[in-house]
């Protein structure tokens, strides 16, 4: 069964979440209601469930889930 455009794109927006989080994943997670530090570059994941529609109109407020938020922070560079 092929899938629409829409799917298609639907499909290449999470497969995108997905890599990103990869990269994440490895770095140090605050508290999301951690007061943020002035310099330092901060990363809020939202992982939505896969029937969220979302995923269908890429529009935050249109999420109907209980998405999984976490915030990472970037090591300190000298």
């Amino acid at each position: 069964m092929e899938s629409n455009r829409h799917a298609r794109c639907a499909a290449a927006v999470r497969a995108k979440h997905n890599s990103f989080y990869e990269y994440i994943r490895h770095l140090p997670q605050v508290p999301v209601d951690a007061p943020l530090e002035r310099g330092r570059v901060y990363h809020t994941v939202i992982q939505h469930d896969d029937w969220c529609r979302f995923y269908e109109t890429e529009n935050f407020a249109d999420c109907n889930c209980n998405p999984i938020i976490s915030r990472h922070v970037e090591p300190e560079r000298s």
